[in-house]
C-alpha cells in the first residue's frame, strides 16, 4: 500500500505518444494515480503551446454555454 510518510522506488520514463491516441494515454494514466508529469519545456509560455487552440476553443464553447444557459433553463 502505498504511504505518504516514506520513499517509494520510482522510475523516470519519457513517452513518444502519436497525437492522435495522446488524450486516451494520458488519460488511462491520470486515471491510475500513480504518474507524475514534468514540463520539458519550463521556458515556453502557455500562449507558445502546441495546445493552446484547442483551449481558446473550449474556454469560447464555455462562454456560449453560459450565454444560452438561461436560454434553455
Amino acid at each position: 500500500m502505498a504511504s505518504i510518510f516514506r520513499s517509494e522506488l520510482m522510475a523516470y520514463a519519457q513517452l513518444f505518444l502519436q497525437a492522435d491516441s495522446a488524450y486516451a494515454c494520458i488519460r488511462e494514466l491520470g486515471e491510475l494515480g500513480k504518474i507524475e508529469f514534468m514540463d520539458l519545456n519550463p521556458t515556453v509560455s502557455a500562449f507558445q503551446r502546441k495546445f493552446v487552440n484547442e483551449v481558446r476553443r473550449c474556454d469560447e464553447m464555455e462562454r456560449k454555454l453560459r450565454k444560452n444557459q438561461p436560454i434553455c433553463s
